[in-house]
C-alpha cells in the first residue's frame, strides 16, 4: 500500500495498480483516524472549483451533514495533476490537513472517514453543494450561507443515525436506478 511496485505474484492476472494508488496509501498511512479514502471526479466539484464557488455551508437541514462539512472548510489542494508518487500525496495530504475532505484543483475530490460509508457519503454531500451553487450561480443567483441563528437550530442527530439514514437512501437510489436501466433495455431489445 506504500504505492511501490506490488511483489511477485501479486498483479499476476494482468491487473495493474491504479495510477493514483498514492493518494489513498498516503492518507491511510498518515491519518490514523481514516479507514477509507474515496477518491472521484464528480463534475459538479471540478466545475465549481475552477468557478471559484467553494463548497460553503449553503444548506441547511436539507444535508445537515453537508452543512457541518462545508461550515467547518473544505480545503483545495491547487495542483491540477494526477496524484500518483509519495510526494504529490504528501502535498495532498498537507493540503488536505485534517479535514475529511479536500477538493483537488481540476481534478476532483478525495474523502477520507473512519467508514467507507461516510467516505462515500462525504463526498456526496460535496457533490450536491457543488451542483447546487452552480444552479445558483447560472440562475443569476448570489450563493449565501446559511444564517447563524438558523445553523443554531439544526439537531445533532448523531452521525451513526446520519449516516445509517443516508446509507440506505443511497444504496435504495442505486437500486432503483439499476432496475430502471435494466427494464428499459428490456424495453429496447
Amino acid at each position: 500500500m506504500d504505492g511501490e511496485e506490488g511483489a511477485p505474484g501479486e498483479l499476476d492476472d494482468g491487473h495493474q495498480p491504479p495510477n493514483e494508488l498514492p493518494l489513498h496509501s498516503e492518507v491511510l498511512r498518515t491519518r490514523r483516524d481514516v479507514n477509507a479514502v474515496v477518491h472521484a471526479h464528480p463534475e459538479a466539484v471540478v466545475a465549481a472549483d475552477l468557478a471559484g464557488l467553494g463548497v460553503r455551508p449553503i444548506v441547511g437541514a436539507f444535508d445537515i451533514p453537508g452543512f457541518r462539512l462545508a461550515a467547518d472548510g473544505v480545503p483545495v489542494y491547487r495542483r491540477g495533476v494526477l496524484v500518483r508518487n509519495r510526494q504529490l500525496a504528501q502535498e495532498m495530504v498537507a493540503a488536505m490537513a485534517d479535514r475529511p475532505v479536500v477538493v483537488l484543483r481540476a481534478h476532483g475530490l478525495t474523502s477520507a472517514a473512519e467508514s467507507v460509508e461516510r467516505a462515500v457519503l462525504q463526498a456526496i454531500s460535496v457533490d450536491t453543494i457543488s451542483r447546487l451553487s452552480l444552479q445558483i450561480a447560472s440562475a443569476g443567483g448570489t450563493l449565501a450561507d446559511l444564517p447563524d441563528d438558523d445553523a443554531a437550530e439544526l439537531p445533532d442527530l448523531g452521525n451513526a443515525f446520519n449516516e445509517t439514514i443516508a446509507w440506505r437512501h443511497e444504496l435504495a437510489r442505486l437500486q432503483t436506478h439499476r432496475s430502471s436501466r435494466h427494464t428499459s433495455k428490456k424495453r429496447s431489445s
